[in-house]
């Protein structure tokens, strides 16, 4: 699958078609992100770390739509959980393997919904449904009572629509305790349009990017901070990407992603490379995930290591002052060798080329890989100067008094 950058999330490229196909055949977690989830995950590193454990993060919005077609990047098809959904109950309706769980509402919304669903396709495809209490994620007892009904029921896909981020977290959370759940969708407020609890935008406003501005004049009350509010700092965000100036947490990202994310936001793994990886993973559980990649050729044991323990060490360790240059990094990452470095320094001084044109012009670093690094240089030099500044106001307290600082 190709992929779209929108800020600190990759957004897989896929048709509903192909999901639909992909999903049934491989599993795994669908998220639909919007612009209100970009915005949370500039901050909720809980949030962020539920996303890059899911399979699928596919566009829910119109609006991130035409901003990926400024960018540059198109996104082929939004896909919104009130779209998934019922294309994948009309999809899997003759499909006896696929028994649907229901999580979400409001008390007899999920049992309305089960009832309207199973009418529509004409059979029991939704085993079972269940509208659990307000806070519901905050009682463990409540919480492991979910699980028991869920494993009981004999489904094996589980439909959650609580609201982002709980059925996000929740699942993440949860899904190790589910024995029989292959697919995961998160689908927000779906389970109450399939109730008929709540009505959807008509299609032309949905097409036109404007299904948010009808759900603004149904629930203005506890609608109107997300939209009005909530979402501006989104704009400004992507106006710096555009610039090319946004930059995510390095640190955040390597407390949050896993290993298989990392390397491909630092142009190192295809999704498709990590997509395989897991799969072989799953039938030999005895292989981490980073000798497979090494077994596969996907990349070597120095640049795994580098990615999966020392970047982590680099970036937290606030004794390494040292500023080291870019083929330091790439060298420590196994990403060039000691000849290769050479003869860049050697070209460097015979026609003054910067370091950056003369690896990604050899092929030997690609240019996203590059500006993952530039980004890495970067936030180190701002943590060295913070802990300078820092260690110069303790040893000197007069500055402070004195209004220098």
């Amino acid at each position: 699958m190709e992929i779209v950058n929108l800020l600190n999330l990759s957004i897989h490229n896929i048709t509903i078609a192909e999901l639909l196909e992909d999903l049934n055949r491989n599993g795994g977690m669908v998220v639909t992100p919007n612009i209100d989830h970009l915005v949370k995950l500039q901050h909720d590193q809980e949030l962020l770390k539920a996303y890059y454990h899911s399979s699928y993060r596919v566009c829910d919005s119109r609006i991130l739509q035409y901003i990926s077609n400024i960018l540059g990047n198109p996104i082929k098809e939004k896909i919104s959980g009130s779209d998934l959904f019922p294309a994948f109950y009309e999809y899997n309706k003759s499909n006896e393997d696929t028994k649907i769980f229901l999580l979400g509402g409001e008390p007899g919304v999920a049992d309305k919904a089960q009832k309207n669903i199973n009418s529509k396709v004409d059979c029991e495809i939704v085993v079972d449904a269940l509208s659990p209490s307000f806070g519901f994620e905050k009682d463990e007892l409540e919480c492991q009572e979910i699980v028991a009904r869920i494993n009981e029921s004999g489904a094996t896909v589980l439909a959650i629509g609580v609201g982002a981020p709980k059925q996000e977290k929740w699942v993440t959370k949860y899904r190790n305790q589910l024995t029989n759940i292959k697919i995961y969708l998160a689908i927000g407020a779906t389970i109450d349009f399939e109730a008929g609890y709540k009505s959807r935008s008509p299609k032309w406003m949905s097409e036109m990017g404007l299904e948010w501005f009808y759900r603004l004049q149904s629930e203005p009350k506890r609608l109107w901070k997300r939209y009005l509010v909530d979402s501006i700092p989104f704009f400004w965000l992507i106006g710096q990407q555009k610039l090319q100036n946004y930059q995510f947490n390095y640190l955040d990202q390597i407390n949050c992603l896993p290993l298989g994310e990392i390397l491909n936001q630092a142009g190192i793994l295809t999704p498709q490379q990590i997509r395989e990886a897991l799969l072989l993973q799953q039938d030999n559980q005895r292989y981490r995930f980073g000798e497979i990649l090494v077994q596969k050729g996907y990349t070597n044991s120095t640049t795994v290591d580098f990615f999966s323990e020392e970047v982590h060490s680099l970036l937290k360790n606030e004794n390494s002052k040292d500023e080291l240059r870019l083929g330091d990094y790439f060298s420590k990452a196994g990403l060039l060798n000691n000849e290769q470095i050479i003869q860049i320094l050697r070209q460097q001084n015979s026609d003054r080329q910067k370091f950056g044109q003369i690896v990604t012009s050899n092929g030997w670093i690609n240019p996203q890989t590059l500006d993952w690094f530039v980004g890495l240089q970067q936030q180190k030099s701002k943590i060295n100067r913070s802990n300078l500044n820092s260690a110069n106001i303790n040893n000197n307290p007069s500055l402070l008094r004195s209004g220098k600082i």
